[in-house]
């Protein structure tokens, strides 16, 4: 049944994306090849794909065999050191820009899509690079002082499991910054849940014009205002909490001194063993800076403390910190690109060449991503509220990563290898929930719960 609903659009997912043609065209509109050349662009970029190890571990000449032993082509490692250009950085961005446009998606709940286009999360990961890069990629602060920096910068929608962007930068371009240069995709009625560094007035307020919705964590230093445009007392909120015996306060409320925006201000108590832990962490930051604790941060430190502007009826504060964790799925995807792909493993090469071999490895994760939603999509249907995992997923695309290739090249139908080499190798991948706790499946399908 899986290969009779989804056997299409995986061929075609397969097949076209990724069709010789289709990387030609590509190659010479960005001017990776000119004129014809002993290295087609298209082997050039399923050598660099199905590379069997990540970039530390992969030299000239093991592309170089490959190129031989996959499609008869002799070519010398310094004849391939030169084919790693600006052009050719260039070149492979394109391709990951048509494989997002070719996104297959998910089936979202009719009951959320009332609600959400999108839940859309976004975050970076940074990782170290020999002081070779530092030019391009410096390090900063107490991330990487004398190393240079990769910053990998990427978002995703967690009801259509599309990603919306991917990209390697430069930790120049830090989150806040990068949040009021990508203002112009936030999409109407989508919801986005970010981390602290990207919250800025700028952006929230792009966010309401669009008529699209947020929630994040209040970040520490931004103060609290009522209507009356009077600062909100922490010792009041804390009086109030603990005289009510309530352990959440939803209130409207105004925030930032400056351009004060109007929002809904959710206040949650956390456990004791959970204070007790940010109040040490704290006390260790203030006596590093060799500053004091205030008051006001040590009671702080007792709540969980949102800001969102979805109405009440349709996110209940009940729902706002199950919802808000969501965006720790993206975590998960970069735990999985790190552990089993190892792509923060790069080794002192050409610049363009590694910023090739990464882009290539991205183009492999997408192409197995459209693997990953199909399955999804499967589940979904037989079962609301249930999906695969992530991290069982992919960790068995590595197993079957060569006979995939085998399709690509047309040295394997599609079909047979969907029944005899895929299917078996990913059963057993369900999303299964720790204890007492709900999967991001359940977390999503339960929004759409109407309210009783």
């Amino acid at each position: 049944m899986f290969i009779e609903q989804h056997g299409k659009e995986l061929k075609f997912a397969i097949e076209n994306s990724l069709s010789e043609e289709t990387i030609d065209q590509i190659a010479k509109h960005t001017g990776f090849t000119q004129r014809v050349r002993k290295l087609p662009a298209w082997s050039f970029v399923n050598t660099l794909m199905f590379s069997a190890c990540n970039q530390a571990n992969t030299s000239l000449p093991d592309i170089s065999a490959d190129l031989h032993q996959q499609f008869a082509i002799d070519i010398s490692k310094e004849a391939l050191h030169k084919k790693f250009t600006p052009q050719g950085v260039g070149f492979l961005k394109e391709l990951i820009k048509l494989q997002l446009s070719q996104q297959f998606t998910l089936a979202n709940d009719d009951g959320l899509k009332k609600h959400f286009a999108s839940i859309n999360i976004k975050d970076s990961s940074k990782f170290s690079l020999h002081t070779t890069y530092n030019d391009s990629y410096p390090g900063y602060g107490n991330f990487s002082k004398t190393n240079g920096l990769m910053n990998l910068k990427y978002e995703y929608d967690l009801l259509s499991g599309r990603w919306d962007s991917i990209a390697l930068t430069s930790c120049k371009t830090n989150d806040q910054q990068n949040s009021k240069e990508t203002i112009e995709q936030i999409s109407k009625a989508g919801l986005y849940i970010r981390d602290l560094g990207y919250i800025t007035p700028t952006y929230l307020k792009a966010v309401i014009k669009k008529e699209a919705f947020f929630l994040n964590r209040l970040p520490s230093q931004i103060s609290i205002y009522n209507f009356k445009k009077e600062q909100i007392n922490w010792s009041s909120i804390d009086r109030k909490l603990n005289k009510t015996g309530v352990n959440v306060l939803d209130i409207n409320a105004l925030i930032y001194k400056k351009d004060m925006l109007a929002c809904r201000l959710i206040i949650e108590r956390v456990t004791d063993e959970e204070y007790k832990k940010r109040l040490n962490k704290a006390r260790n930051s203030a006596k590093s800076h060799k500053v004091s604790l205030s008051k006001n941060h040590k009671i702080r430190c007792r709540y969980n403390t949102f800001i969102t502007n979805v109405e009440r009826k349709i996110l209940p504060a009940e729902k706002i910190r199950k919802t808000y964790y969501l965006r720790w799925q993206i975590e998960l995807v970069f735990k999985t690109w790190k552990s089993f792909f190892e792509i923060n493993k790069v080794k002192k090469v050409k610049k363009e060449r590694m910023e090739c071999q990464l882009l290539a490895q991205f183009l492999w994760i997408l192409l197995n991503w459209s693997l990953f939603n199909a399955c999804n999509r499967y589940v979904s249907k037989q079962n609301s509220g249930k999906g695969i995992s992530v991290l069982k997923f992919f960790k068995r695309c590595i197993s079957f990563s060569f006979t995939l290739r085998q399709v690509i090249l047309k040295q394997n139908n599609i079909e047979r290898w969907l029944k005899t080499v895929f299917l078996p190798l990913i059963e057993n991948t369900a999303c299964e929930a720790k204890w007492k706790k709900q999967t991001h499946y359940e977390i999503i399908y339960a929004l759409s719960t109407p309210l009783s």
